[in-house]
């Protein structure tokens, strides 16, 4: 999450106020710690039930808007929203079967996203997988350390579970802090943070378009799209139902036949990106989990679309446009050049949709620079939105599995929630509803 905040904020921000991330890390690596003990010396000190009454008004306000969300972004604010609502309560009840209720729940959250991340892994084979493979084994152990009564019979479940988290979130924003203090003049935050194995290796200092972040985003007169060809809506045939699998991973038609989507991206007058396999890839079902894999025996010669034009004439208009007013094209301009330079495809690792992410990524370095250098009030506006905290997840998803067009446009309208938020707030919505709701009753 904060990743995709300094990313926004733009690289002078970044370097003005890296600082603050190492303090904010280290503050809560020991938060984290102290809790962590605090939860085994026999004498609990942590307000559990002011963070109880805090978790429930969070959920509360989550549940309120979420029927605001667009497509995906409503089902995981009900989930996140229903999710903390349950648990706040069992913390409230305070009680011995709440406390195991508890440690079963929060283990088993862990215990699912560390077996699916250990899997992932194991068959897409990404860059780094043996890492991640690792991070999933210590979530699955830590799982079964929350399902075990010792050594205080379920009642440090949530001390422990807060300390950890708080722990884990320091580390990552020391991490953060340590890479953000290598950002120096003529880099841009996307060049930080890009994954090194995304882009052609070749220098930085070949570019013909240098860094600078001393020109904020300014309102284009043509709008940035992202195209999105869902997987249904691509599909020849009539699709088989299956609503998650067709809506983020493929779609099989009744003839067997597998359909993965596609999406693009458009900046006019005359860049467009959109990666094709230069040549056939077979996608029958027992060759597909072959093929998932993201090695280099998967890697095919790779052809880049002309223009949206050409490419919705030969094959069929997309179904899903996502647009931005506002964003970086020097710096979509920086990436497309060094990209289209490898011309390579594999489905899983360098597809239409990571092309895409992270071309979306690189317009958008430093798209929130005006707002955030003009007070830390918009700043902290910005880190609570939950639009902000679900294009995180979605993001921790796809790179450790895959990007898919499904996760792409879900990661787009996200963004785009943030760069251009709706005119009306969260907390006036929940007004609003408050007051609905009043009317309603008194009636």
């Amino acid at each position: 999450m904060i990743q995709i905040a300094l990313l926004l904020f733009g690289a002078h921000f970044v370097r003005r106020h890296a600082y603050l991330l190492g303090i904010m890390g280290f503050l809560w690596l020991l938060a984290g710690l102290i809790i962590f003990v605090d939860a085994f010396d026999g004498v609990r000190y942590f307000p559990l039930t002011l963070f109880g009454v805090l978790l429930l008004i969070e959920s509360v306000i989550t549940l309120s808007v979420a029927s605001s969300g667009i497509g995906a972004q409503k089902a995981v604010l009900y989930f996140k929203g229903g999710g903390f609502f349950l648990i706040a309560l069992l913390i409230l009840a305070n009680a011995t079967i709440s406390n195991m209720l508890l440690a079963i729940i929060l283990g088993m959250a862990y215990f699912v996203m560390g077996l699916l991340q250990m899997a992932s892994a194991w068959v897409v084979r990404f860059p780094g997988w043996r890492a991640a493979f690792g991070f999933g084994l210590a979530k699955i152990a830590f799982a079964l350390f929350m399902f075990g009564p010792y050594p205080s019979h379920y009642s440090a479940t949530i001390s422990v579970f807060i300390g950890v988290t708080l722990m884990m979130g320091g580390l990552v924003t020391l991490n953060v802090f340590l890479r953000a203090r290598q950002l120096k003049e003529g880099t841009s935050v996307f060049d930080l943070f890009v994954p090194s194995d995304v882009l052609p290796k070749i220098r930085k200092s070949q570019l013909a378009r240098p860094v600078s972040d001393n020109a904020p985003v300014q309102v284009q007169t043509e709008p940035l799209t992202v195209h999105v060809w869902t997987p249904e809506g691509s599909s020849k045939g009539a699709p088989v139902p299956r609503p998650v699998i067709n809506r983020y991973i493929a779609a099989v038609d009744i003839n067997g036949v597998i359909s993965t989507g596609h999406a693009a991206l458009e900046m006019l007058p005359d860049t467009y990106i959109s990666l094709y396999p230069g040549t056939d890839i077979d996608r029958s079902p027992s060759e597909f989990f072959r093929i998932l894999k993201a090695t280099r025996e998967n890697d095919v010669p790779g052809q880049f679309q002309p223009d949206y034009n050409t490419e919705s004439q030969a094959w069929c208009p997309s179904n899903w446009q996502v647009r931005f007013n506002a964003y970086n094209p020097d710096g979509l301009l920086r990436f497309w050049q060094e990209y289209r330079q490898h011309e390579v495809y594999n489905l899983t690792y360098r597809n239409c949709s990571s092309s895409v992410t992270y071309a979306l990524e690189a317009a958008l370095d430093g798209a929130l620079h005006d707002r955030a250098s003009g007070s830390w009030q918009e700043v902290l506006r910005i880190m609570v939105m939950p639009e902000l905290w679900i294009a995180a997840q979605i993001r921790k998803r796809a790179t450790t599995m895959a990007w898919t067009p499904g996760l792409t446009l879900d990661y787009a309208r996200a963004l785009r929630a943030i760069v251009h938020p709706v005119s009306t707030p969260w907390f006036a919505r929940l007004l609003r509803v408050s007051k609905a709701s009043k009317i309603s009753v008194s009636r």
